[in-house]
């Protein structure tokens, strides 16, 4: 014990310090999910853990925006609540339409969830399965917006874009922002990196294209198109967040440090 704190364990500090790096712009932090269930695997949170994630973020005073509000306030066009946080899931299993949403809109919450195009299937009758992934169709992407979420691009086939010859690439990144805003029905501004796998030229094909920002994980900054993220993995309690999001934290990234 530090005079009334308790010292955390190694993989609160470990949880901790990543934190300190994972901080965007204005002072928001953007957490990554990609599946939720009841599977072992690192990235599958399970649905008890993010009850208990949610809960504390609600209680806590954190308000769940999106990654255009964040934007929106970078460039003057608007503010930022006091105590913001985006939530993100990658890759559109079907898992985000069956265990998130139920959980966000029943707490009014909001998140971005990110899209392989090319995984979306017509409709249930043809939906896509990977081994034990099981992917969202049309109808359910069109649910998420239609819920009030936000929706962004995870390029179409999920490739490594570092490795592919420009018409690959353009394709990759093109091609599935086009397929999303035809489907949804509206503009598709933020764009995720499979793999966190980018470079310079990548970036600039994104920016090229016309979104107006992208994420990748603990290696990202402040640029828009390099915007940070703490990985959200199984086995982080709600205690984890809190540390996480501690208030020696919030006084850190809000000063930019």
């Amino acid at each position: 014990m530090v005079g009334s704190r308790r010292v955390p364990p190694p993989r609160i500090a470990l949880l901790v310090c990543a934190a300190l790096c994972a901080a965007c712009g204005e002072g928001v932090p953007i957490l990554m999910y990609h599946s939720v269930g009841d599977g072992g695997e690192p990235l599958t949170v399970a649905p008890n853990e993010l009850d208990a994630q949610l809960d504390y973020l609600r209680s806590a005073g954190f308000e769940t925006i999106t990654l255009r509000e964040v934007l929106d306030a970078y460039d003057g066009a608007g503010k930022l609540p006091r105590h913001p946080v985006v939530l993100t899931f990658d890759d559109g299993y079907e898992d985000v339409g069956t265990e998130v949403l139920p959980r966000l809109v029943a707490r009014g919450q909001k998140a971005t969830f990110f899209i392989v195009s090319g995984f979306c299937a017509r409709d249930a009758a043809t939906r896509v399965v990977q081994g034990r992934r099981r992917y969202l169709v049309w109808p359910e992407v069109r649910a998420l917006k239609d819920a009030g979420m936000e929706i962004g691009s995870h390029t179409v086939s999920h490739r490594r874009l570092t490795g592919l010859q420009s018409a690959d690439l353009d394709a990759e990144i093109e091609q599935s922002r086009a397929a999303l805003q035809a489907y949804v029905g509206q503009g598709i501004d933020f764009f995720a990196y499979p793999y966190n796998d980018q470079t310079q030229w990548v970036r600039h094909v994104v920016q090229r294209v016309g979104y107006r920002g992208a994420v990748v994980g603990a290696r990202g900054n402040t640029d828009p198109f390099t915007l940070q993220r703490l990985t959200m993995h199984r086995g982080i309690s709600a205690a984890d967040l809190r540390s996480m999001l501690s208030e020696s934290w919030e006084t850190a990234y809000t000063r930019g440090e």
